[in-house]
């Protein structure tokens, strides 16, 4: 019984050939060939959401201090710039903020006749000058 087993097992070609496994690579390296330029896209295409989300981030963030201001024409002038330095990079991404604030309305507003002020903010890369993101809002104001 056990000689039979044996005979058996050695007759049997059972395995993979080494042509068989040099055929077997060469079609996964074809399919990954294939498959590269899907996956540098991607990568690319994940770079630029970063960027995008990080410009999103600085205007909400210039945003937020402009609603912080006390509610006059003065102090919404005098509001100061989220600072993003020269040397500071984001996700890769060098990035500028700038604000553009509207005149104060006229005549001057107060407590009774309030009025509004408008802030644009605009987040762009320094490298290639692209606009990223722009954010625009109406600031109540109660004083001149």
């Amino acid at each position: 019984m056990f000689k039979k087993l044996i005979e058996r097992g050695n007759n049997d070609e059972a395995g993979f050939t080494l042509i068989e496994i040099v055929v077997a690579m060469l079609i996964l390296a074809l399919i990954s060939v294939a498959l590269l330029p899907l996956l540098i896209t991607g990568v690319q295409q994940s770079s630029r959401s970063a960027a995008i989300a990080s410009a999103v981030q600085l205007a909400n963030s210039q945003m937020d201090i402009a609603r912080a201001q006390t509610a006059s024409c003065s102090a919404i002038a005098a509001m100061p710039t989220v600072t993003v330095s020269a040397a500071s990079v984001y996700r890769g991404v060098p990035l500028a903020v700038s604000n553009v604030i509207g005149s104060c309305p006229s005549p001057a507003p107060s407590t009774s006749a309030p009025g509004t002020i408008s802030v644009t903010v605009t987040v762009t890369r320094t490298d290639t000058n692209v606009v990223l993101a722009t954010a625009s809002t109406l600031i109540y104001v109660t004083a001149g």
